[in-house]
């Protein structure tokens, strides 16, 4: 069942409850009434997906809501991670966002060591935090240590901060510290953020030229 008909059918079955309620309890149905339950409803909905999207440790949902997600970028990541190269095609033509194909380019070219590609790309990316994480897993690549503590420093999220610590160990031929590093990142991590970084380590060790941990 689509995520929309789910949807569909709860807000119907939230209506039928709260017209049982409102007879129940004998309130007037006027019209504010029922503008004030069914947003009360759409609340609820939406509370469920931010939840979901943020803050779930169970991947099974997680998966679930990113494979039948309407942003095709999301269905982009299902099926790229899943090794589905139709289907990413597919789901990518859809992107017409500059933005987001930017994020995608960055992921994609990163691992594939198209570096110029990335460097090209950066400069799209909106979010700082991003920018920098994904800037110093370049420069960490590319073995320039200097660019790599510039925007190291910059980082303040503790995930990414944990995310390059395991991709300094991995450079380093560390696995075990990397290993460390690599769970700590995707035990702190919830949502959305975990079942990605849980899924691009199960596609990285599958990888047969592998550069990097994530």
């Amino acid at each position: 069942m689509s995520s929309t008909l789910r949807n569909l059918l709860t807000m119907l079955l939230l209506g039928a409850a709260g017209g049982l309620t409102i007879s129940f309890l004998d309130i007037e149905p006027t019209p504010m009434v029922w503008i004030t339950f069914f947003l009360i409803a759409f609340v609820l909905l939406i509370g469920k997906d931010l939840y979901i999207f943020k803050f779930s440790t169970n991947m099974n949902t997680v998966e679930r809501y990113v494979k039948n997600s309407k942003q095709p970028y999301y269905r982009f990541l299902y099926a790229y991670l899943h090794d589905n190269e139709v289907e990413a095609e597919k789901e990518l033509a859809k992107i017409t966002s500059d933005k987001l194909r930017a994020y995608i380019t960055v992921v994609v070219e990163l691992h594939r060591g198209n570096y110029d590609l990335v460097e090209k790309a950066l400069g799209k990316i909106d979010s700082i935090e991003h920018r920098h994480y994904y800037s110093a897993h370049l420069a960490l690549l590319k073995n320039n240590q200097d660019t790599y503590n510039q925007h190291r420093s910059a980082i303040k999220n503790r995930i990414y901060q944990l995310l390059l610590d395991a991709e300094v160990a991995y450079h380093q031929g560390n696995m075990a510290e990397a290993e460390q590093y690599g769970k700590l990142a995707i035990a702190e991590s919830k949502g959305v953020q975990k079942y990605l970084l849980i899924k691009t380590l199960e596609k990285s060790k599958r990888s047969q030229h592998r550069n990097s941990y994530f």
